[in-house]
């Protein structure tokens, strides 16, 4: 036997809809009746639109999709869950769908918690404080033209006193632009640290009001991110479309960054936007690149397969590296530099996948960071990839010791102000060095000042001399 529950929806998946919801049929459920059960989704409505800088085209219309699938919570099972998985089954794209499932063992409660999209992780739920944790928006998104990653499509619903209407409400806020390059590849939204737009996060219901809040809370395993990264897998973006990165809520503390291609294209003042809002859209403009960008952010990944031209183990050959090796980033080629003190014995710099990335596998070791005309060096951060060790240091220095038996570390090595030695111990870490006194075009070197680092990503910062 099938039961039958219908629910109107307004899922972050299916933003955009100006159409009417139909009437909503009564079918309240009383009991339990073994057998497949399934719920009617429809839209709640569109989202407020609000405006940063030149007003956009109209919104597009999305629909539900053949395979789309939600996540029920029942009060009848409280605490940590996983909740139920419904799908839908569609010959066509629709607004209006029916979502089931399949199992015979859906408990009937008195409340419900649903959310789209759907995801497996166990959550924490609440029904006393209303309250439901585990909510995920992926700090790396993948473009849609004319929409949005569904992966980020985050939306919430809470209904209570055994009703069968669910009202699903949009988690997200969400940044429209356009780009008026052809070459763009990638970008990221940024704030201050101490605010949180991706990662995991908690929802929120107001008893009076129903009304939901998405909040950043602390539990183990649980963090928050002050960026969002957004690509379309390598292919560009192209201009006069549309493009939408979903981000958490957030009251700003500092600007808000928009990066493409590593470079900084716009900046929206706190004191203009104090604050970007759920189930609203923030129209950025179409984004263009500065002549000189006022900061420059290049994020080199070396977790993966090395490129041609860097060695790929330890000791690879006798004496110092001095090997120049090039990354090749937005069609830019960045040089580094992979060397040994003047005296090391062995080359002890390399890319290696198998370690995680690249390895500094012995104090005196250095990797020369790219020299850029007419910037200069601000912030070298990176991501730990060897395995946990409190004895594991890294600095920034100026030079390369010649010699290593004339002296200590801190002898022969001018540092970088901001780049002194500290630890680089825990591995899946992200260290930051924040330098100054820094010159314009000048490379300055990444050095393991005890036993050996990795870095799965370096992300350098630099700024216009």
């Amino acid at each position: 036997m099938k039961r039958s529950i219908y629910y109107l929806f307004s899922a972050a998946a299916l933003l955009f809809t100006a159409c009417t919801a139909e009437p909503l049929i009564d079918n309240t459920i009383t009991g339990f009746i073994p057998g497949p059960t399934s719920f009617t989704a429809v839209m709640e409505g569109d989202e407020t639109k609000a405006v940063i800088g030149q007003n956009g085209s109209n919104k597009p219309q999305t629909f539900w999709e053949n395979g789309d699938a939600i996540n029920v919570f029942s009060s009848a099972v409280s605490g940590s869950t996983a909740g139920f998985k419904f799908t839908t089954s569609l010959p066509a794209n629709s607004t209006s769908a029916e979502f089931t499932y399949s199992g015979d063992d859906f408990p009937l409660g008195e409340q419900y918690f649903a959310t789209y999209p759907y995801r497996s992780n166990t959550r924490g739920v609440n029904y006393t404080d209303l309250r439901l944790a585990g909510l995920q928006i992926p700090a790396s998104q993948t473009l849609v033209p004319g929409s949005f990653d569904k992966d980020a499509a985050l939306s919430v619903a809470y209904v209570d006193g055994g009703s069968n209407t669910l009202y699903f409400q949009n988690g997200t806020a969400l940044l429209k632009f356009r780009v008026s390059e052809s070459n763009i590849v990638d970008g990221r939204i940024e704030v201050d640290k101490n605010d949180a737009i991706s990662g995991t996060f908690r929802a929120v219901i107001d008893a009076s009001t129903k009304e939901l809040t998405v909040e950043k809370y602390t539990a183990s395993g649980v963090s928050q991110n002050n960026f969002v990264n957004f690509s379309m897998g390598g292919t560009a973006l192209s201009t006069g479309t549309d493009y939408y990165v979903a981000i958490a809520p957030v009251e700003l503390t500092s600007d808000l960054k928009i990066y493409l291609n590593g470079n900084l294209v716009k900046v929206i003042n706190k004191s203009s936007v104090a604050a970007l809002q759920r189930n609203k859209i923030y129209n950025l403009g179409i984004l263009t690149t500065p002549a000189t960008p006022a900061e420059k952010v290049l994020r080199f990944d070396f977790s993966g397969d090395a490129l041609t031209g860097w060695p790929t183990s330890d000791n690879w050959q006798n004496g110092p590296g001095n090997l120049n090796c090039t990354y090749p980033l937005y069609g830019t080629n960045y040089n580094f530099f992979l060397t040994d003190c003047g005296n090391g014995s062995k080359a002890r710099v390399a890319w290696v996948k198998s370690a995680g990335g690249l390895i500094l596998y012995a104090t005196w070791r250095y990797v020369g960071l790219p020299a850029i005309a007419g910037y200069k060096l601000v912030k070298v951060s990176g991501t730990m990839c060897l395995v946990t060790n409190a004895k594991r240091k890294a600095a920034i220095v100026k030079n390369v010791a010649a010699d290593n038996t004339q002296g200590t570390i801190s002898v022969l090595h001018q540092f970088v102000a901001g780049g002194e030695s500290s630890a680089w111990s825990t591995k899946g870490t992200t260290y930051t060095f924040n330098l100054s006194g820094t010159e314009g075009n000048t490379m300055y070197y990444f050095l393991c000042t005890n036993t050996s680092v990795g870095v799965s990503d370096l992300t350098l910062t630099y700024v216009p001399i």
